[in-house]
């Protein structure tokens, strides 16, 4: 599933990524324009502008919830979206890519010194050359993911 986000869901967007899913976030632009890039490519509509309007030729989520955990409950039900241990933190919270492994030995002077003494492995996305490891929050996201699920 691949998801466009308007900006007033821009954290929704965020943890979208963070769960591994394809979501696109839009900034402010008319109606028309974000129709048009649903449609595009083929994705879902999420937003909580009440003017935006349903088509026969692209789907859309009105969201009712305010936080972050009813949004995505909603989500869940509706899409129905999935959280898959595999794809979870796969993608740049920032740039929407999909993240790579990178050498240990290449990340030395991008690091903090604890966190690559500690550290085994390592994530880079290729957009915006961002350095990705496992550390306390990858725990707090997936177990805010898993209280999600029944």
């Amino acid at each position: 599933m691949k998801f466009l986000v308007t900006e007033e869901c821009a954290r929704l967007a965020r943890w979208l990524r963070l769960m591994g899913h394809d979501t696109a976030l839009l900034p402010a632009q008319p109606l028309s324009e974000l129709y048009r890039t649903a449609y595009q490519e083929s994705r879902i509509i999420v937003t909580r502008n009440r003017r935006a309007r349903p088509s026969r030729l692209f789907r859309m989520i009105q969201l009712d919830g305010r936080t972050l955990e009813e949004q995505l409950r909603q989500l869940m039900r509706e899409a129905p979206l999935t959280i898959d241990a595999t794809t979870v933190l796969g993608r740049c919270d920032r740039c929407n890519v999909l993240v790579e492994p990178i050498d240990k030995s290449l990340v030395k002077s991008r690091v903090p010194p604890y966190v690559y003494e500690t550290q085994s492995t390592f994530h880079q996305c290729p957009s915006c050359r961002r350095i990705y490891w496992s550390a306390t929050h990858e725990h707090r996201i997936r177990a805010f993911f898993s209280q999600l699920t029944p």
